[in-house]
């Protein structure tokens, strides 16, 4: 191989432009290019840009000599092993010349020179440089060569190994593919084009990034950039767009594939994952979804507990203190106020778990019949205004936009949700207003959207409580030192309530320290189409003192009452007595059909679980063997399915217990001589519960 000789670069260093002149002219022959330098300085920066084969350098110069000049260049720039002549005309003495060899100088010219010697000295060192030159290129091209022919090989292995591979690959029920050492893909299987619709030619090299999840993508790269420097297997979950469209997990798996401790490829397998994945999360989804139902149903319970031990401990407790003989008649009469309202607060409490029950069941059935607006806010603004005054707190009721004076509704509901919102207002609310505003929306078919907005002045609920405000059995604070009491029902209840009706219930905003605005949406019709639009409510008049009740007179009315428990027997029977009436018990089934066959009942009050036999059979008994008198089921049980096989069993009414004095006789008082009711008869049988 040939090569042509380089030219050679020459610096020539002279403070006397006659110096520079001399060795020029002496040194002008072809393929040697001179630089001149004027003194150390330019020396020393030309050496900075260039390499030279020999530097002709003048000892005595301004500034710096010919001696520091050596040695800054030794020291400082590429030119370190280039040759440096030393021309002098000072001292021929072996000290000086000693100085010079030290500061790098391979020889002497002593001015003046002879040119024929210089060049001949020159051109020793200029062809040493020419064949190191060469010599260094010679080296590089059989370590190039060496270079190609291992990577000839090495290709050979590759496609060798890829031959061998890919038969096997296409065979398998899974995407394969193979990358060089870089990651640089160059192959994929029969299974990766059928599933992405790539071809091998579009998936070769980054092509197959697009088939990826972008977010995955970033992942699999950061796993793969580790892996190169480990030379570790690695694998991932990903997910990968099938040639429809739909991305789908795959488990990625990548090994290294190593040969003699170098890295030859990448092998990889991708499975689809994807039915097994979302199993897996939806079990640990549902997983943590029951783990928190169960810890909230756990807090749920531990409050209900709370709440209904205190109204118990307070019937009770006080019960027991009227048969202590210090008692008063007046510390007596104080002591029944609490138990009855006590009892009441327990019968809430009871009614509102029934209510979810009824709902989440699907059997909570609602009312359409007239409703007087007016009265239904006055009954509202009447239950809580005491509590209102009792925090200081003042109510306003407004109208935004006219409302229907009188609607068709249920207005048991309507006021229930109503009652919950509001009544929350005033319990969380330690100063300041509660401010309720009604507006009224038309709509097409004759309906309306009824909305009521609650503003209070309480503390306000945060961004994270107020997901949990409408969750069944989630309350904002479930900690053992609570400051508000409740079952946490009434906000889920109004919630579900008001889906009946074809509304919601929902919080407006909240801001902490400064209140909060909850609305509720009913979707109603005005009684009648020219029906008064209200405009506001008026003042709210002092409270009339409500007409002495009728005495209900049953002298004529001789009642069966079957129950089990003694003290109701006792409890009902004076209830029924204080009206005139005469009472006959039985404790079980057995009794009952036995003295309701043989006596002269007008109506037979009928427990239903009892023990022997219960009330549903017991009335069947009765019912088969020809009894046409009235029997009302009298029992604890309130559910639509109960007053449902009470009504198939064959009984005439329903009545839920805990039952008032005064709504059991007028019950019985309206009742009169009724036979049962046929199966269409029922649905408008009496019932109260």
């Amino acid at each position: 191989m040939n090569f042509q000789a380089d030219p050679v670069d020459i610096l020539i260093v002279d403070d006397r432009e006659d110096g520079l002149l001399a060795m020029e002219v002496a040194l002008s022959r072809p393929g040697w290019n001179l630089t001149k330098a004027k003194n150390g300085n330019e020396a020393v920066v030309a050496c900075e840009k260039k390499e030279f084969a020999v530097i002709l350098l003048d000892v005595q110069m301004p500034g710096i000599d010919g001696f520091q000049t050596a040695e800054i260049i030794r020291s400082k720039t590429t030119n370190r092993s280039t040759p440096i002549l030393f021309v002098t005309a000072v001292n021929k003495d072996e000290g000086y010349i000693y100085k010079g060899y030290k500061a790098g100088a391979v020889d002497y010219v002593f001015k003046p020179f002879d040119s024929q010697i210089l060049n001949s000295k020159v051109s020793v060192f200029a062809e040493l440089f020419q064949k190191t030159r060469k010599l260094e290129r010679q080296t590089e091209l059989i370590r190039e060569s060496e270079r190609r022919e291992r990577y000839l090989k090495l290709a050979e292995l590759e496609v060798e190994n890829l031959r061998r591979y890919r038969s096997l690959a296409d065979a398998i029920p899974h995407i394969v593919w193979k990358a060089n050492p870089e990651g640089i893909i160059d192959y994929v299987n029969r299974g990766w084009s059928d599933f992405t619709g790539l071809s091998p030619e579009q998936s070769q090299g980054n092509g197959w990034q697009r088939a990826i999840d972008e977010d995955d993508l970033k992942m699999i790269l950061r796993l793969w950039l580790d892996a190169m420097s480990t030379l570790k297997p690695f694998e991932a979950e990903v997910r990968i767009r099938r040639i429809d469209g739909e991305y789908r997990w795959h488990l990625l798996k990548a090994v290294p594939e190593m040969s003699s401790l170098m890295l030859m490829s990448w092998i990889g397998t991708n499975t689809d994952i994807h039915d097994r994945k979302l199993m897996a999360d939806s079990l640990i989804f549902a997983q943590k979804e029951a783990q928190a139902a169960n810890l909230a149903k756990t807090n749920f319970l531990a409050n209900m507990s709370h709440e209904i031990r205190t109204p118990l401990n307070a019937i009770l407790g006080f019960a027991e203190l009227m048969f202590t003989p210090e008692q008063t008649h007046e510390d007596n009469i104080n002591a029944v106020s609490t138990i009855r309202r006590s009892g009441d607060q327990l019968l809430r409490i009871i009614n509102e778990i029934l209510d979810i029950s009824k709902v989440e069941a699907g059997h909570m059935e609602l009312e359409e019949i007239e409703v007087d607006v007016v009265s239904m806010v006055e009954e509202v603004r009447s239950l809580l205004q005491l509590q209102a005054n009792e925090k200081g707190l003042s109510m306003e009721f407004k109208i935004t936009s006219p409302i229907p004076s009188k609607i068709v509704s249920d207005p048991t509901r309507l006021k229930q949700i109503l009652m919950n919102l509001i009544g929350n207002a005033v319990k969380f609310t330690s100063k300041g207003q509660i401010v309720t505003e009604f507006a009224w929306t038309p709509e097409s078919g004759g309906r309306g959207q009824l909305r009521v907005y609650v503003r209070d002045t309480g503390p306000g609920i945060s961004e994270t409580d107020s997901d949990r405000l409408f969750k069944p059995f989630s309350q904002v604070d479930n900690s053992m030192t609570r400051k508000f009491g409740g079952t946490g029902l009434g906000l889920v209840l109004s919630k579900q309530i008001a889906k009946l009706l074809g509304g919601d219930v929902r919080l407006e905003r909240s801001v902490p320290g400064i209140g909060s605005v909850f609305c509720t949406e009913a979707c109603v019709k005005p009684a009648t189409p020219d029906v008064e639009m209200l405009s506001s409510f008026d003042s709210p008049e002092e409270p009339k003192a409500a007409p002495p009740q009728k005495q209900i007179d049953l002298s004529h009315y001789k009642v069966l009452l079957v129950d089990d428990s003694h003290d109701n027997q006792i409890l009902m029977g004076r209830f029924l007595k204080s009206a005139g009436a005469q009472v006959e018990t039985a404790s079980n089934g057995l009794e009952a059909v036995a003295q309701a066959l043989v006596g002269e009942h007008d109506v037979v009050l009928m427990d239903i679980q009892m023990p022997h036999l219960d009330g549903y059979e017991a009335t069947r008994r009765l019912r088969s063997q020809g009894y046409k008198k009235p029997i009302i089921a009298l029992t604890a049980h309130a559910l639509k399915e109960e007053r449902e096989k009470s009504f198939n069993a064959g009984c005439s009414g329903h009545l839920t217990k805990p039952i008032q004095k005064r709504a059991l006789l007028d019950y019985l008082s309206q009742l009169g001589h009724s036979p049962a009711p046929s199966a269409d008869q029922r649905s408008s049988a009496f019932v109260i519960g």
